[in-house]
């Protein structure tokens, strides 16, 4: 029987990324303090209208998600006084550095968590809404050989929580008879997954609000144990 197991990555096989805000003060430079821009005042204008949000265009790939990017960013900046010209610069930098392997933290039990997996009989998966050039991260983190293959958003034109990426996601993984889906969002994790008709595992922190997943853990090595 084939089993599998689709993992997010942001906030699910790491716990420490860098955020567009991050990557966006960091892509300004000096120009950062000069303007006063920090992540705080960013965040009311990246909120929105990424390719992944309700109000986004998810059929953009390539060139044309970063040219939606980049436009937003540039928004961004000028809304918090930076120069036009020095905005999108700095705008088209971003593409560069959230790529940065060194900005990523991979959860240090997600290794264990992949490989008891697939000694009880699964094959591992991801499934992210990411940037298109996102697999080349997941290759210099020295993830890539444990999985079986990716879909990501920034290449497959759809996103979570629409139901077609998860039937996109079956079809790679060779319609698999038992299927799970990991990961820290509610709504584009597990509702998405619920919806599709797949078992569910939210990772998430104490205290937070149950998301009606069929499993709820704090840490990746309690999943296997869960399959």
């Amino acid at each position: 029987m084939r089993k599998a197991v689709f993992w997010d990555f942001d906030g699910t096989l790491t716990d420490g990324q860098p955020t567009w805000r991050r990557c966006l003060v960091l892509a300004l430079g000096e120009g950062a303090s000069r303007y006063g821009v920090v992540e705080d005042k960013l965040r009311p204008y990246l909120k929105n209208r990424f390719p992944w949000h309700p109000d986004g265009d998810p059929t953009l790939t390539g060139d044309a998600f970063w040219a939606c990017l980049a436009a937003r960013f540039q928004e961004a900046y000028e809304a918090l006084g930076v120069p036009g010209p020095l905005a999108a610069e700095a705008a088209g930098r971003v593409r560069g550095i959230v790529q940065e392997e060194k900005l990523y933290r991979v959860r240090p039990e997600a290794p264990g968590a992949l490989m008891a997996c697939a000694f009880k009989g699964y094959k591992n998966y991801i499934l992210t809404n990411n940037f298109p050039e996102w697999e080349g991260v997941l290759e210099r983190l020295k993830l890539r050989h444990y999985f079986a293959g990716v879909v990501n958003s920034g290449t497959a034109g759809m996103a979570k929580p629409d139901v077609r990426i998860f039937r996109k996601a079956e079809e790679v993984a060779n319609f698999p008879a038992r299927i799970w889906m990991v990961g820290d969002n509610p709504i584009a994790d597990i509702q998405g997954a619920k919806g599709a008709g797949w078992g569910t595992v939210h990772i998430t922190k104490p205290g937070y609000p149950h998301s009606g997943a069929d499993y709820t853990v704090q840490s990746l090595d309690e999943i296997p144990k869960l399959l």
